[in-house]
């Protein structure tokens, strides 16, 4: 096989590379916000008992509201007093009370042992 034919095999194996790479690096990222849930949990304790296993997961849990902190961008809603949900307050439909039962759909972040609590993002209230 001559020099010539070696090179463009080897330059069109680079640009066949290159172009994948490319592809693969800019695609877009996944929306938690709209992709389905994957369980849901009639209670906050169904979740604790399990709650290792849905790490990074998109999942519903049913819940009374303790506290929330509504600001510009974000609102923050604590559920049973240990589960936080941070919703876009753009994408809130309905006026959340104290006491209100809800059910939020959220991406679970993990449990912070710090403040005791599990965190979850990219949520919406349904």
């Amino acid at each position: 096989m001559s020099s010539k034919i070696k090179f463009i095999l080897i330059f069109f194996f680079l640009l066949i590379v290159g172009i994948l790479s490319y592809l693969y690096i800019s695609k877009p990222a996944k929306d938690y916000l709209y992709s389905d849930s994957e369980k849901y949990f009639n209670s906050t304790s169904d979740f604790e008992k399990v709650h290792s296993e849905y790490i990074g997961k998109v999942i519903d849990i049913k819940g009374v509201v303790d506290t929330f902190d509504k600001d510009a961008k974000f609102t923050n809603i604590n559920l049973d007093g240990s589960f936080l949900f941070s919703v876009e307050t753009r994408n809130l439909t309905k006026e959340i009370a104290i006491n209100d039962e809800l059910v939020i759909k959220g991406r679970y972040e993990g449990y912070d042992d710090l403040f005791d609590e599990y965190s979850f993002t990219d949520c919406s209230v349904k």
